[in-house]
């Protein structure tokens, strides 16, 4: 039987139970963080998109085509002013969310690693997304957003129901 404090095995304190029995070394999850991030920041922009879609679609639909008792509340200006409120949220939202993507990017051309980068911007392992590559894509994707979020939402002044 090994001693379970030698160096190819640590104490049994520090190993992490993924399995019924664990395994044999500690597992480092602290980078899992790093890299949900880049998702959020990859995923931001077209949910934003999406979500600001349903809400001008549904509040729009509904003031001016439901008739109803409850639905009275949603008769115009209501949808002209919830559509321009939702478009001015959910632009400053893929502005914020490109900007954040930006960040990332320039921190993983530029090779920083944890060390150098307090804020943790700079992913740990850039050549993991290709050195940056996701990042960019997150940038490019959140300014597409934007430009679908004013698209769906600049009409609204304009439209009459």
């Amino acid at each position: 039987m090994t001693d379970p404090t030698t160096p190819d095995r640590p104490p049994a304190h520090d190993a992490a139970m993924t399995a019924e029995h664990g395994t044999p070394v500690a597992v480092d999850v602290s980078r899992d963080r790093l890299n949900r991030d880049i998702w959020l920041v990859f995923l931001g922009g077209p949910v934003l998109w999406f979500s600001h879609f349903v809400v001008v679609y549904l509040v729009a639909e509904t003031g001016c085509t439901g008739d109803g008792p409850g639905l009275r509340a949603f008769n115009p200006p209501v949808p002209t002013a919830v559509t321009l409120a939702a478009t001015a949220v959910a632009a400053a939202g893929c502005l914020l969310f490109a900007a954040w993507g930006r960040r990332r990017w320039i921190a993983a051309r530029r090779g920083m690693g944890p060390a150098d980068d307090p804020g943790g911007v700079a992913d740990r392992d850039t050549e993991d997304d290709g050195g940056g590559a996701m990042a960019l894509a997150s940038v490019l994707l959140s300014l597409f957003s934007f430009v679908a979020v004013l698209f769906v939402g600049l009409p609204a002044p304009f439209l009459e129901c």
